[in-house]
């Protein structure tokens, strides 16, 4: 009967701890306690049941955690640089053949290129910013 407390007693202070961290590394032992708590109430003995909980939880941490974590932690760190993203400015300086151009986005200017580096886009153009690659912004000529 201590054993079925013993494994609620981890069920419980994993779940805390996963609540706590969200790291996904803890909520794999309420599996493993949830079916070893069930063979303890079965009368099954404890060298059988420690070691299956043991393999149980550590086989769902191994299989099953990176594919949680794919789904549930975004690595897409998101910055103030992306909002301009699909915004149009106008060209401060041309952009010419491996010459990066600048533009002015919230008082900053910025390097400017194109998606295709052959592309030249002349000063006072209005572009549209298609992506952020370093620290430039990939810009193509507005079409008309």
């Amino acid at each position: 009967m201590g054993w079925i407390y013993a494994y609620l007693g981890i069920i419980v202070c994993a779940l805390i701890i996963e609540f706590v961290t969200s790291e996904m590394v803890s909520i794999w032992f309420v599996g493993g306690g949830v079916i070893c708590m069930i063979l303890s109430a079965l009368g099954v003995m404890w060298q059988i049941h420690l070691p299956i909980f043991i393999v149980i939880s550590i086989v769902l941490l191994l299989c099953f955690r990176k594919l949680v974590m794919k789904y549930f932690v975004k690595s897409d760190a998101k910055t103030n640089a992306d909002s301009a993203i699909g915004k149009e400015f106008v060209l401060l300086s041309n952009i010419g053949f491996n010459q990066a151009g600048t533009i002015k986005i919230n008082d900053v200017i910025w390097s400017a290129v194109t998606e295709n580096q052959k592309d030249d886009i002349a000063q006072g153009e209005i572009v549209t910013v298609i992506g952020l690659k370093g620290n430039k912004y990939i810009v193509k000529k507005k079409e008309i």
